[in-house]
């Protein structure tokens, strides 16, 4: 495993610095962990995930961090350690102390990362999911100095130094609690240019400088807790989670929590290369989504009210809905049923909190972060999160809360979420049968009503179900003969101009050629739209011509989202081996054990969700139903080890990079002749052996065993 990876541009795609990144970041976390303490680099252009691997300088290390967003967030409460004094007049500018490193001097590792600076000072970090620790290891006789930024209130009380940073807008202040190991011997409080004595440490500042004597003791070694609740539990955090002074000890415990994620996929054979990806992947998907409750169970909620989590369970936070309802949720439904119905409860709680202060709220947030909707992207994801999860057995949450959020959201115009609508442009995608001028909008909608008729299907709602079944084929009024593309229409129904398959007006972080397939539910429907399966894969052939192209392009982007399920298409099509060569082919072009391997954002783990998948030859394509399409896979052998104790066996018989056919299959020692494996197939454990060659085969190729396609018709 390497943290790394995704800390580089790709550099199959050159287009921006936000989205040809996977903006991940290499500090310490926990899985799931509230706090992730990472350095952030110095570029010209600010790093959403704070890191940059091509720089050269760290300015600060803070406490906070998102993984894989495309813009910059968090990054809260910042510390640099210093050999020189600051200036009395040190300007506003805090990068101009940053200091110089080399990638020689510097590691990290699931709960871990070090780094030594040109001038001699030595940073260690781990984490536990509410806090971390830090070992600064200062060159004999220098002077030790500490710049801590939090943009807030800052207080110094003996050896500690505890405040808050706030946020813009209506999110909730982060407040924190540090101690140090070393006595404070002076502190000043740095006021934007200005630098003020001690007194004025009390109140609001941009930070405080703090020196230490070390001529003794070259350690100085600091803990930090941190919560969106009180400054009160700031403190109970630090005290229940990191009472002590022993780093080795904290970090052991980091690691012992990363190998029960990680362990829930064994891997055998490969090379070790291979499975450092492979790792690599399945680590990104554990960070997100993240605690909000604190060590006591409390956290604020979406009425800006304190709660408390049940016992037992946790409030999440960090819920990207556009990014991860495709493969990172059924993933974490699989492999954690538990902690994924704790996040599908959380969403609900967040909509009944939310529905209780506003008169037109209570829908789902679409882009959760701390306890606020951003609103982020498009589309209403969270149905096909919670109706994929539901489907794959993350069933422990509220289902009726679940449901009342997901319908009124999808079916009453207006209704919001911390503000943002829930369904932008509803009342003419009821109306017209779709959303002027936003074909990327009325997939998404498609597909999400999809979700929900599979998971209204499931609760008994079968008039609803059928509802929105047939509502999910609006996409067909977007459908262009003449051209062979779904395009976006204006209100009076006219095409909208120009139009070109590079085309991505209409569309979100994508073009025409690229959305065209996002009828993950009803790809026989589109299929037969654009003649068939000769002509289908004619398309997806060109398509393939490159495989990350960027959003503006004629080619694929699997550096982004909206490519995820596209190569899976050719098994809907009857030519799985052409979904097995374009798999395979992504993940050895894009996918790679570099700084630069990651072919995009990454998203909370979206992207590396897809690759984890992809690992073990399966994808769950169709949203709201359980089950996988099938690729190859890449290792000899794979072990998924479910909560229920039962295993899941993923035998890739003489898997290579060149052997990536399928010959045939067997699932439980039966002959399987299909792409699509149910769910209900595997859910109590099973073996999938499949038999891999350099050259296609006939395996899967037969019409009548294509995966299911859903358009409404009676079935």
């Amino acid at each position: 495993m390497d943290p790394f990876i995704g800390t580089a541009p790709n550099p199959e795609v050159k287009t921006d610095i936000s989205v040809d990144t996977g903006n991940v970041y290499p500090g310490a976390v926990c899985p799931r962990g509230m706090v992730a303490w990472s350095p952030d680099t110095t570029h010209d252009k600010q790093i959403a995930g704070g890191y940059w691997y091509p720089d050269s300088a760290i300015e600060d290390f803070s406490l906070t961090h998102f993984s894989g967003r495309g813009v910059v967030c968090l990054e809260d409460v910042a510390f640099l350690p210093l050999v020189q004094p600051v200036g009395p007049s040190p300007g506003s500018a805090w990068s101009q102390y940053a200091a110089a490193f080399s990638h020689q001097n510097e590691n990290a590792s699931s709960g871990y990362y070090r780094v030594k600076f040109d001038n001699g000072i030595e940073t260690e970090l781990t984490a536990t999911p509410r806090t971390g620790m830090a070992r600064f290891t200062f060159p004999a006789q220098s002077s030790a100095t500490l710049l801590i930024r939090a943009n807030g209130a800052i207080s110094v009380e003996g050896n500690n130094v505890s405040g808050h940073a706030d946020w813009k807008g209506n999110r909730p202040k982060v407040y924190f609690y540090v101690q140090f190991d070393h006595p404070i011997k002076s502190v000043k409080t740095w006021i934007a240019d200005k630098i003020s004595d001690a007194t004025a440490a009390q109140g609001m500042s941009s930070g405080v400088i703090l020196t230490f004597d070390t001529s003794k003791a070259p350690v100085l070694q600091a803990r930090a807790g941190i919560s969106y609740t009180s400054q009160e539990n700031a403190g109970d955090n630090l005290k229940q989670e990191n009472g002590g002074w022993d780093f080795t000890a904290l970090q052991n415990k980091a690691v012992a929590l990363w190998n029960r994620e990680l362990g829930r996929i064994g891997i055998e054979g490969g090379t070790d290369e291979a499975k450092k990806v492979f790792y690599t992947a399945l680590y990104h998907c554990f960070i997100h989504p993240n605690f909000i409750d604190d060590a006591n169970g409390q956290y604020i909620g979406m009425d800006n009210k304190v709660h408390a989590a049940t016992p037992g369970h946790h409030q999440y936070q960090n819920i990207p809905a556009w990014d991860e309802h495709r493969s990172h949720a059924p993933l974490m439904a699989i492999l954690a049923p538990e902690e994924s119905s704790d996040v599908m409860q959380s969403l609900v709680n967040d909509a009944q909190q939310d529905g209780s202060v506003h008169p037109k709220g209570g829908g789902l947030p679409r882009w959760e972060q701390v306890n606020h909707n951003s609103g982020g992207m498009v589309g209403d994801g969270d149905d096909s999160i919670i109706a994929t999860s539901y489907a794959f057995g993350a069933t422990q949450f509220d289902t009726k809360g679940a449901w009342e959020a997901m319908d009124k959201g999808a079916s009453q115009p207006g209704v919001t979420s911390g503000g943002p609508q829930v369904r932008g442009g509803l009342k003419d995608y009821l109306g017209l049968g779709y959303v002027p001028g936003s074909a990327s909008i009325t997939l998404e909608y498609d597909s999400d009503d999809f979700a929900l008729s599979q998971f209204a299907r499931s609760l008994g709602y079968q008039q609803k179900s059928s509802a929105y079944l047939d509502r999910a084929q609006n996409w067909k009024n977007l459908f262009d003969p003449s051209t062979g593309y779904i395009r976006p229409r204006l209100a009076d129904g006219t095409w909208l101009e120009p139009f070109s398959p590079k085309s991505n007006k209409g569309f979100t972080e994508g073009s025409a050629a690229q959305y065209l397939w996002l009828v993950n539910f009803n790809l026989r429907g589109l299929i037969d739209k654009l003649g068939g399966n000769a002509k289908a894969i004619e398309r997806l052939d060109y398509l393939f011509t490159k495989t990350n192209a960027g959003a503006g392009s004629e080619f694929a982007f699997m550096g982004n989202e909206p490519c995820e399920q596209v190569p899976w298409v050719y098994d809907f099509a009857s030519a799985p081996w052409r979904t097995q060569d374009v798999v395979r082919r992504v993940q050895t072009e894009l996918f790679t054990g570099q700084p630069n391997g990651l072919p995009g954002n990454d998203d909370a783990g979206a992207l590396s969700s897809w690759y984890v998948f992809s690992a073990l030859g399966l994808y769950p394509e169709i949203p709201g139903v359980a089950g996988f399409v099938v690729g190859s896979p890449v290792f000899p052998k794979a072990t998924l080890h479910l909560d229920n104790g039962k295993t899941i066996q993923v035998i890739g018989g003489h898997a290579s990079p060149d052997n990536r056919y399928v010959q045939s299959l067997k699932i439980d020692n039966r002959t399987y002749e299909s792409p699509w494996i149910p769910w209900s197939i595997l859910s109590k454990g099973g073996v999938i052996d499949f038999a891999l060659g350099a050259n296609p085969s006939q395996w899967g190729q037969d019409p009548q065993k294509a995966p299911p396609s859903f358009d409404g018709s009676p079935r």
